[in-house]
């Protein structure tokens, strides 16, 4: 049996765009499990409007997107109009995106995932998606934000990539009865070790390590493909 106490002691590395999405959404979380889907204020998340998803759960073993990002769905260079979130990923790769998903909505928690894209020297660190959950309208968990980020190097030539993600690694993080999931620093408290999967070998030598980007010079663009805000 080999020993995995190091996994635990292992924190995701998130970036600015992601810790700014993190502290809005605990800000309007406010104590409870999760913020209501209708307190979202696209006004407050503007910069970071092109690389969000929507998600809606509406039964066990069924996750699509309401609402996509421009970033995102160029991408994909694909249309998303009711697609399945598991369509995101390589097909080796769904099962765990949708118990990334599922496990943020239903129990709550957030979800992250370290992405990465498949060239020809390897598998090559390429983004990380945070997923953070939300109430509907009736007061159930139903919905769920995700946050895609991309490593820095990587805006300028956001155009020219296309395909579906590959997940490197994923963790699930508790939300605190009390204090945010985000500490002082922007470190993350936790009420329980991080769960960590065995990573892949990543062309970069590790998983996904994501650095503070520029958020200057950002086009927000926020692309309705499954009508309405609900």
């Amino acid at each position: 049996m080999t020993n995995d106490t190091t996994h635990f002691e292992t924190r995701p590395a998130l970036d600015a765009r992601i810790t700014s999405v993190i502290r809005y959404w605990d800000q309007l979380r406010d104590g409870r499990p999760a913020p209501g889907r209708v307190e979202i204020r696209p006004t407050a998340i503007s910069r970071h409007l092109s690389r969000i998803c929507i998600l809606e759960r509406p039964r066990a073993g069924t996750v699509r997107m309401r609402l996509a990002g421009a970033t995102i769905s160029a991408r994909m260079g694909m249309e998303l109009r009711g697609m399945p979130f598991r369509s995101l990923f390589q097909l080796d790769d769904r099962s765990a995106a949708m118990d990334a998903a599922e496990t943020a909505i239903a129990t709550p928690a957030v979800s992250i995932l370290s992405l990465c894209r498949q060239e020809r020297t390897g598998l090559s660190a390429e983004a990380t998606m945070a997923i953070l959950p939300l109430i509907d309208t009736r007061g159930g968990l139903t919905r769920a934000l995700a946050v895609y980020s991309e490593r820095p190097a990587m805006t300028p030539y956001i155009s020219d990539i296309r395909g579906r993600f590959t997940i490197d690694n994923s963790w699930t993080l508790d939300i605190p009865e009390t204090g945010p999931v985000l500490g002082a620093m922007g470190g993350l408290h936790l009420s329980r070790p991080i769960a960590r999967v065995v990573p892949r070998v990543a062309a970069s030598g590790g998983a996904a390590q994501m650095a503070h980007a520029s958020e200057e010079n950002v086009r927000p663009v926020f692309q309705v493909i499954d009508g309405g805000l609900a």
